[in-house]
């Protein structure tokens, strides 16, 4: 019996071994293939899309500027009026006389976390350690196109990830958010990527509930490293 414990324990040391290595190769792939080497020296981002709100058949222009180390301005352009969010490194705001907030309001709780989650510029994978953040791989996807990596934050968030085992781009994101004060699971998918200055970025994305599509974005041009004035990011003028 302790001859097949022994046995069975390096078995499975073995198996989470090779594992480990095959997750190395998986984010190592990853990081190559989207160019996040190149990202991490970008120092500004500026995109332009358009959102489409698919349950009330809206379609949005909007204007994304991203500087480090976290700060960001979402501009759309909603019935004639402008939605603005806005964060400086320190305080968020939101502005969007549409929706009646007709003061620039300060964020914070789960509406500040998503104008934080849109700071970002690399891949939610890069320098996952140094985050304190871990990962681990969870299988494939159903059609078995694409590896599932599991991400967990320090502060317990966690999220699924898809990464393409051929082009080894991010293909699909899954994770637990809350909405009007309730948990819900919500699926990004991303396509159609571009090379822009060798960094690749995904011109569609589409956020889906209960399988269902809530909202798709289309972009229409990436600029980096082009000057940003510094007001963008501060509290939103009244117009």
């Amino acid at each position: 019996m302790r001859k097949l414990f022994i046995f069975i324990s390096i078995t499975a040391f073995a198996l989470s071994s090779v594992q480990a290595q095959n997750l190395d190769q998986i984010l190592k792939d990853h990081y190559k293939a989207s160019g996040q080497e190149k990202m991490s020296k970008v120092k500004t981002i500026i995109t332009k899309g358009i959102s489409t709100y698919a349950m009330a058949g809206i379609e949005a222009p909007f204007s994304l500027y991203q500087a480090r180390p976290n700060m960001v301005r979402m501009q759309a352009e909603f019935q004639g009026s402008k939605i603005i969010t806005t964060f400086n490194g320190t305080t968020g705001w939101m502005y969007a006389p549409a929706m009646g907030i007709s003061q620039p309001q300060e964020l914070g709780g789960e509406e500040l976390k998503s104008v934080l989650d849109q700071a970002n510029f690399e891949s939610p994978l890069w320098n996952y350690k140094e985050k304190e953040n871990t990962v681990e791989l969870a299988g494939s996807s159903d059609d078995g196109s694409a590896h599932k990596v599991k991400l967990t934050k320090k502060d317990g968030e966690s999220m699924t990830i898809l990464i393409n085992k051929k082009s080894h781009l991010m293909t699909g994101m899954t994770s637990v958010q809350v909405m009007g004060g309730a948990e819900a699971e919500v699926e990004m998918t991303m396509k159609d990527y571009k090379s822009v200055k060798g960094i690749q970025t995904p011109y569609y994305m589409a956020t889906k509930m209960d399988g269902e599509i809530m909202s798709t974005i289309v972009i229409e041009s990436v600029e980096y490293d082009k000057a940003i004035d510094p007001a963008l990011f501060e509290k939103p003028a009244v117009e």
